[in-house]
């Protein structure tokens, strides 16, 4: 059996059925992927210049510290304990110096900001927080002071490690994430009700 001709002579061709769309499920685990890739960028973003926070905590005749450099702020990721402390120090470490060579003219140099550390010593056990070298002298001032004060019963600092990128970018993250965050409570929400509302019998 020949294939009809259009009236042209032209072989006449059956269109192809389209292709299926991507199914509910594939659409999914991209999304879902898609959205932990975003919140680990997020994640790295914000512990590059982390902030943290200090507490010092006096029980008996003995002081403890803990220490958390956190994410989005409040988010902890990474904790250490010292306990007793038995001393606290400062250092710091210069930014490093880049160079950029230029043709035709002098090389450009650009210098990273310096970078300043809580060292709270123990025993067995030392922490280094970092801090914006602006801020060391004070906190460092607030710390000794309470670990010299058999009165004082605790101490709580938060504290940057760059003014600028800390707050900027944990800033930016934290809103950013609390959109992601807002967005997929709101799908689930609308999801599980729909669920329910089509599951109640009809009358």
């Amino acid at each position: 059996m020949t294939s009809p001709s259009s009236p042209s002579g032209t072989r006449y061709k059956p269109a192809r059925p389209p292709r299926e769309a991507p199914g509910r499920l594939s659409r999914l685990i991209t999304q879902f992927v898609a959205v932990l890739v975003l919140v680990g960028v997020l994640v790295i973003a914000t512990g590059v210049a982390p902030v943290s926070w200090i507490k010092f905590e006096r029980i008996d005749d003995r002081v403890r510290a803990r220490t958390q450099a956190c994410v989005f702020f409040i988010v902890p990721y990474h904790t250490v304990w010292v306990d007793p402390v038995s001393q606290i120090d400062t250092r710091t470490r210069a930014g490093s110096v880049t160079r950029e060579r230029r043709s035709g003219g002098p090389d450009h140099y650009s210098k990273a900001d310096d970078v300043g550390y809580l060292k709270i010593e123990g025993p067995a056990q030392t922490s280094e927080v970092p801090i914006a070298p602006s801020s060391l002298d004070s906190v460092e001032e607030k710390a000794q002071r309470f670990l010299a004060d058999p009165q004082a019963r605790e101490l709580k600092l938060f504290v940057v490690a760059n003014w600028t990128f800390s707050l900027l970018f944990s800033g930016l993250a934290t809103v950013f994430f609390g959109i992601i965050a807002g967005s997929v409570v709101f799908a689930l929400g609308k999801w599980l009700w729909r669920k329910i509302g089509l599951s109640k019998p009809r009358r």
